[in-house]
């Protein structure tokens, strides 16, 4: 597993590496998913029938915290705010859990809370953490039956838009394990932002009335 730290406001300008990293996830993810989901055709952001399947950004609603609550609109804690990755950390919330300490930042959203939702697949690319203060210091993922080494992020604390990117991606499968955790040294609000984007097989799962 290969990562760079960045300026997230840089990456266009800067980080062509990232760009042609993305491109290659792209390309992967659209032989995957049209392998996986034949005889669907890939129908880029907006779908015009219904042999296609679909991208967009990655969404809160297809996430859970670390309680098991979906990050949608019906997020319980109305002090995070909802449909959004934004969270508070505490040795009590989302669950009990002591700072300093392991956190879960983010779990699979679908049934069983912890496993990704059926009929979405993730293309993950980085991470970025948008808020001015950075209360986390390493961070662990697992996707499927694996698990990756934890990684010191304390660097990012000298960045003013912090960013870490994977110099090649991960393919998240539906119904996919998938856990983030990480280091807390203290407790405040978070915003830890998954870069790169789903693809999804159904309307209905990206679009709400």
């Amino acid at each position: 597993m290969s990562f760079v730290f960045c300026e997230f406001d840089k990456l266009k300008l800067q980080y062509t590496e990232f760009q042609e990293s993305m491109q290659r996830l792209e390309e992967k993810m659209i032989a995957d998913s049209e392998a996986v989901w034949a005889p669907l055709k890939f129908g880029w952001f907006a779908l015009e029938r219904t042999d296609q399947f679909g991208r967009t950004t990655w969404l809160p609603q297809h996430m859970a915290d670390e309680a098991g609550d979906v990050l949608d609109s019906l997020h319980t804690n109305t002090q995070w705010g909802r449909n959004t990755f934004r969270q508070y950390f505490t040795s009590t919330s989302p669950a009990a859990a002591t700072i300093p300490g392991w956190k879960t930042i983010l779990q699979g959203g679908g049934v069983p809370i912890g496993v990704t939702p059926e009929d979405v697949r993730f293309a993950w690319a980085g991470l970025a953490f948008p808020n001015k203060s950075l209360y986390i210091t390493k961070i662990r993922f697992e996707i499927g039956d694996k698990r990756f080494p934890i990684v010191d992020i304390e660097e990012l604390h000298n960045y003013n838009k912090p960013a870490l990117l994977f110099e090649e991606g991960f393919i998240i499968p539906e119904e996919s394990h998938f856990l983030l955790r990480g280091w807390f040294e203290t407790s405040g609000y978070q915003r830890v932002v998954p870069l790169g984007f789903e693809m999804y097989r159904r309307r209905d799962t990206v679009i709400t009335e």
